[in-house]
């Protein structure tokens, strides 16, 4: 499962080593760890950025990359948790992030199309969601329109346009700031996983080859944060969902999102031969709570047929975003690290501006700056609406842990599998869980135990993978991290 965004695209180059401790350690190499790495080596601070896997593999990489102030229902659910002029701080933030992401590109002569945006109801029983989104997005200063009727082949009952968004490729910007960062004395490391970082006082990385590395201050820019001291795990949603490209279809020009639970996302994306190709998006759902994933991709592609004539599909790959307990981004400094270590999560599935306003919030308070819509942003409060979101989540998680053991203790494993599958139960004596997969000619037994909290895993049947229906850690099938907070690999269990 390979983006069309990564698909040919060549790894950047690693640098030396650092000789001496830098100043900041930005883990993660993202678009929010590479703009705050950046943001800071122009300022004169050394930086180096760590990266588990290689630069944009995780989340970057596997986005839709529209560049949006206009957010699906965004707005309308932000107003039941908090004052106007919080949500209109948020709104700030997206427009200074969008803003800057924008002359960034125009600067660097970085591919990138203007198109309307367009939240819209698929079927009528959409339409009152997609009207109160017009109210909210009005009240929080957005310069949006009702429209009836839009020009396209799938279901439209009325939808909210916001004019002059873009849409961006987002491996060649990630590119460009990787230069940047180097242009001004910063460095790259990919490959390079952080296991930990323990105690107190200066930050001391404890890396997974076994080596340490010092910095004054360390960001952690890995979609969820890696360390449990300030408990994200536990205010964070996160959710997998899909995107598909397809060639020789009539691709729409415009970014579509529709309003309903299961959601469809559409844009083009101008093609080196002219042709415009169609991306898909959406079927999203909890990360490892899903009886299969393959099923999620194949709604995606029966969508697809039913309405774009001749669509081929080229790519197909997943993605996974945090949403938080407000739904606001949690970025600043880590509670009870003397702002030593800083965070940035819970984007919401909208990273491409929420990821330019977090480096700009990290560096503009690391450099002893001042930002408004920050500062608001930093200080607002926690509501009971708030303190049941997380009761809720921590439900969710708690019914899922006790639901994946019994589904383990009900099967038993063998070494009998058909290619591309995995299972998960019980084998032989074995008191935990284990799981057998059968994938590219090499079968494998693991520990089936989420290594950051204990829950049992499962098998994701579309990415090959051991994914934990807890706080969404992912694991390949040898038992490698791909994502989450985990930082250890599984155990083998043969």
């Amino acid at each position: 499962m390979t983006s069309i965004w990564l698909d040919g695209v060549q790894e950047p180059h690693d640098d030396e080593w650092p000789q001496s401790a830098p100043e900041v350690v930005v883990v993660g190499a993202g678009l929010t760890g590479l703009t705050t790495a950046t943001l800071l080596a122009r300022a004169g601070v050394s930086v180096a950025v760590l990266e588990a896997r290689t630069v944009g593999a995780v989340t970057t990489g596997n986005t839709t990359a529209k560049v949006s102030m206009l957010q699906g229902t965004g707005y309308s659910n932000m107003l039941r948790h908090h004052p106007t002029e919080v949500v209109q701080a948020y709104v700030e933030a997206n427009r200074e992030g969008q803003a800057w992401l924008q002359r960034y590109c125009a600067d660097h002569d970085l591919p990138m199309q203007v198109r309307d945006t367009f939240t819209y109801a698929a079927a009528t029983d959409e339409l009152s969601t997609v009207e109160q989104e017009l109210t909210a997005a009005r009240e929080v200063g957005l310069d949006v329109e009702w429209v009836e009727h839009a020009d396209v082949p799938f279901p439209f009952h009325g939808g909210v346009r916001m004019a002059n968004q873009f849409q961006i490729d987002p491996m060649p910007v990630l590119h460009a700031l990787v230069e940047d960062l180097r242009k001004h004395g910063g460095t790259l490391h990919q490959n390079v996983r952080v296991k930990s970082i323990p105690g107190k006082g200066r930050p001391v990385l404890h890396l997974e080859d076994g080596r340490r590395l010092a910095a004054q201050r360390v960001v952690l820019a890995t979609g969820t944060p890696i360390l449990d001291r300030a408990l994200h795990f536990a205010r964070l949603e996160p959710e997998r969902s899909y995107g598909l490209a397809f060639a020789g279809a009539e691709a729409p020009e415009g970014m579509f999102l529709s309003a309903g639970s299961s959601s469809r996302s559409v844009r083009d994306l101008p093609r080196p031969d002219g042709s415009r190709a169609l991306l898909v998006g959406g079927a999203g759902h909890p990360v490892g709570r899903a009886g299969s994933h393959g099923k999620h991709v194949d709604e995606l592609r029966d969508w697809t047929g039913q309405h774009f004539a001749g669509a081929r599909e080229t790519h197909v790959w997943s993605a996974q975003d945090y949403t938080s307990h407000d739904l606001l981004p949690t970025v600043g400094p880590l509670p009870g690290s003397s702002e030593q270590i800083f965070v940035a999560s819970g984007y919401r599935k909208w990273g491409m501006t929420n990821a330019i306003a977090a480096a700009q919030a990290l560096t503009s308070r690391m450099l002893g700056g001042r930002n408004d819509w920050a500062d608001v942003l930093a200080s607002r409060s926690t509501s009971a609406s708030d303190l049941g979101r997380i009761a809720s989540i921590n439900a969710k998680v708690g019914a899922a842990m006790v639901a994946g053991y019994v589904a383990a203790e009900s099967q038993t494993v063998s070494g009998d599998l058909q290619p591309g599958t995995g299972e998960v139960g019980r084998q032989g004596a074995n008191p935990v869980p284990v799981g057998r997969s059968n994938v590219d000619g090499q079968q494998c037994a693991v520990v089936a135990i989420c290594t950051h909290l204990g829950g049992a895993l499962r098998w994701n049947d579309q990415e090959r993978s051991w994914d934990c229906p807890l706080h969404g850690s992912r694991f390949a099938p040898d038992g490698e991290v791909l994502e989450g907070p985990a930082t250890r690999a599984l155990k083998s269990a043969d």
